[in-house]
């Protein structure tokens, strides 16, 4: 029988290449699996063993959008980024975790990266770096541009987190932001003026109200002149409640006008108005009543705590 069969073979040279074929592509296939099989169980090891944790305060698996909403559509935006090996619980990866940083900006756009990318040690579990978005056209009012960017783990195990940030142009091309961090006593409310104009607040001479005059002009007039004038009026508004206003603050000092409410039989100043000059950043300060609370914005948090408004 065997040698009938072999003989049948010989004779059928077709058949018996089709069969070498078939058996070489099974084998192939088991080959395969089997490495992917293996590859799995030792990346399951990994993560029971070293307990791989690779996370970030603001990219996610899930590709998280951000919106920034008062850019000025001219100045460059950065954003510090921390990449973790944390979990909940403050339990920690016990190996370094290496990690590469992409960015995939919009046209017009360009990013800048600190770094190419980077290890999470031991001892902190943390790493950070910061990508700045930097526009290479000036964009108009109510223009949105968007960047993409990734950090991806590659050793000792693969994960990709990313998220997008996209910057909306603001109607008065002010940018508007808060700084703070959990455990900080304070805020910090910064706005950043780059318009080189000014606006005429109260008439005066040939200048009729609401009128722009450049800042060349601007300079040139009397300092009476000049207080009739203002690039941007700003009104802060907010609930004492949360927040206290640092009344020291050169802007309070010259206020325009404000606005009181009561606690528990005390005045508190819950907004405020004033001017603010042509290509100048403001900072006002605001303490904290709950300092285990994080009022980042835009980025931490989508919306404000301490409301803005322009004319």
């Amino acid at each position: 029988m065997k040698k009938k069969i072999k003989e049948y073979m010989k004779n059928h040279k077709k058949l018996r290449i089709l069969s070498i074929t078939i058996i070489s592509v099974l084998s192939l296939f088991l080959i395969i699996n089997l490495g992917r099989y293996v590859k799995k169980i030792y990346e399951d090891y990994i993560t029971r063993t070293q307990v791989f944790y690779f996370n970030s305060d603001k990219l996610t698996t899930d590709n998280k959008e951000f919106e920034i909403n008062y850019w000025s559509g001219i100045d460059s935006y950065p954003i510090l980024i921390t990449v973790n090996s944390l979990d909940n619980n403050l339990r920690g990866t016990n190996i370094p975790i290496n990690y590469t940083i992409t960015c995939v900006p919009d046209q017009d756009m360009a990013c800048d990266l600190s770094q190419n990318g980077g290890t999470i040690g031991t001892l902190t579990h943390k790493d950070s770096f910061t990508v700045t978005a930097r526009p290479e056209r000036n964009f108009n009012i109510g223009e949105r541009v968007s960047i993409r960017v990734k950090a991806k783990a590659s050793l000792p195990y693969e994960k990709e987190l990313s998220a997008v940030f996209t910057f909306v142009v603001g109607k008065y091309e002010l940018s508007y932001k808060i700084e703070d961090q959990t455990g900080q006593p304070y805020l910090e409310s910064v706005i950043s003026n780059p318009v080189d104009y000014y606006i005429v607040r109260t008439p005066f001479g040939n200048y009729s109200q609401n009128e722009e005059i450049s800042s060349s002009v601007y300079e040139s007039l009397s300092a009476e002149d000049k207080a009739k004038c203002s690039s941007a009026r700003i009104t802060l508004s907010f609930d004492p409640h949360n927040f206290r206003l640092d009344m020291t603050n050169y802007y309070y000092q010259h206020k325009i006008s404000e606005t009181i409410t009561q606690i528990d039989g005390y005045n508190y100043v819950n907004s405020f108005t004033f001017d603010i000059n042509a290509q100048t950043a403001v900072s006002i300060k605001f303490y904290k009543i709950h300092t285990e609370n994080d009022y980042t914005y835009p980025i931490t948090n989508n919306t404000t705590a301490i409301n803005f408004t322009a004319s």
